[in-house]
């Protein structure tokens, strides 16, 4: 009775030793786990689609009565895509609000602009929503990508020009990391099949001011125009340059792979290419795509079936499935530990690779057009 007894207070003991050390933790309690966004979390486009996507995915979860009894809380701040209110956001998540980690955060020049944050605190980010060379290298330690570069991206679009046998390609971006590490993407894509571009233009960051760079563009009369651009500027740039009667092919990151960007386009965004780096959430035969569209019919009815939606989906279940493996004593080394061990994690059709040398899950790259009733196509 006496040895029973002891084995009982000693389990009681290492349970009550577990549950103090995952406390101790930030963003780690009893009932919850918090994590933090900055981002365009009142607009409309890539950023809500993405968060909403991921959040439909908690929902379903915490639904489930949440990771070793906690539930997943996702707390989110507005910046309108500027870098000080980003900066400014993030100070407030890790040493106020003391999230564990940080998640689903948009833009090149955001992420960049808090990076210095994540190395003094020690705090990870998982699944920026960008592909941008200069957040993969050098090796970033707190930073876990999902999707692929965009210098991938860039190369799947000019061979797939070239394979069409077009070579009369102009190339248009914003003028800002993001724009130019997508113009570098395009211009060492060309550069490897011998092929320079007829033209290439940049205009200035959140903003529309496309009109020089239709001018020059338009004056070059390319057959395709591959652009580095966020939604207003590419819209207004497609716009004009119908309305000038250039019938040229347009093809874009999969930055802009939201619903509401395909709306605004209307009519001009028939025939635009797109390259996606997750596979189609309308697919038939992709396990992850059916579990994400019945999802979002039980748990988030109003978010519109996406490719941004869909990558904020699969963003939220490479961090429940880093969680989960973690295990109820949870702290930022497990995780972080837990995510370096996924050398190859089916989430259902697409496989992630993480390693401490490799931050990037995936390679995934496709190519998408919009059709003439407005829907993305393969």
């Amino acid at each position: 009775m006496q040895t029973l007894l002891r084995i009982k207070l000693a389990l009681a003991t290492s349970v009550l030793m577990a549950s103090a050390s995952a406390m101790s933790e930030d963003g780690v309690s009893r009932t919850t786990i918090l994590l933090g966004q900055s981002g365009e979390v009142s607009g409309q486009g890539v950023a809500r689609e993405n968060t909403d996507g991921a959040k439909a995915y908690f929902a379903l979860i915490n639904r489930q009565g949440g990771l070793f009894g906690r539930k997943i809380e996702l707390k989110s701040y507005e910046d309108g895509r500027d870098a000080k209110r980003v900066v400014e956001n993030t100070e407030r998540l890790v040493t106020q609000d003391k999230v564990f980690a940080l998640f689903g955060y948009r833009s090149t020049p955001s992420v960049e602009a808090v990076m210095p944050i994540l190395q003094r605190e020690k705090v990870p980010m998982v699944a920026p929503f960008s592909g941008s060379k200069s957040l993969r290298i050098p090796h970033n330690p707190m930073i876990f990508h999902l999707r692929a570069s965009y210098h991938q991206e860039a190369e799947t679009l000019i061979q797939h020009l070239l394979t069409l046998g077009v070579r009369r390609i102009a190339l248009l971006s914003q003028d800002d990391s993001f724009g130019k590490n997508g113009m570098e993407g395009f211009e060492d894509a060309l550069a490897k099949a011998g092929v320079k571009p007829v033209a290439a233009s940049m205009f200035p960051r959140n903003t529309s001011e496309v009109r020089a760079s239709v001018a020059a563009i338009a004056a070059a009369n390319p057959q395709a125009v591959a652009m580095a651009c966020g939604a207003k500027g590419c819209i207004d740039f497609i716009k004009q340059m119908r309305a000038l009667g250039q019938r040229s092919q347009f093809l874009t990151l999969s930055n802009l792979n939201s619903d509401d960007f395909v709306r605004a386009l209307g009519e001009d965004g028939r025939g635009l290419v797109m390259t996606q780096v997750t596979p189609s959430p309308w697919s038939q035969t992709v396990p992850l795509a059916r579990e994400f569209r019945q999802v979002l019919k039980d748990m988030a009815p109003t978010v519109p079936i996406s490719y941004s939606s869909f990558e904020g989906f699969i963003a939220a279940k490479l961090v429940v499935s880093a969680l989960r493996s973690a295990g109820p004593d949870l702290n930022r080394t497990k995780f972080i530990g837990a995510l370096e061990s996924m050398n190859d994690l089916d989430l259902g059709g697409l496989r992630v690779r993480l390693s401490p040398g490799n931050h990037q899950g995936s390679n995934y790259v496709d190519i998408s057009l919009i059709s003439s009733d407005r829907k993305f196509i393969r």
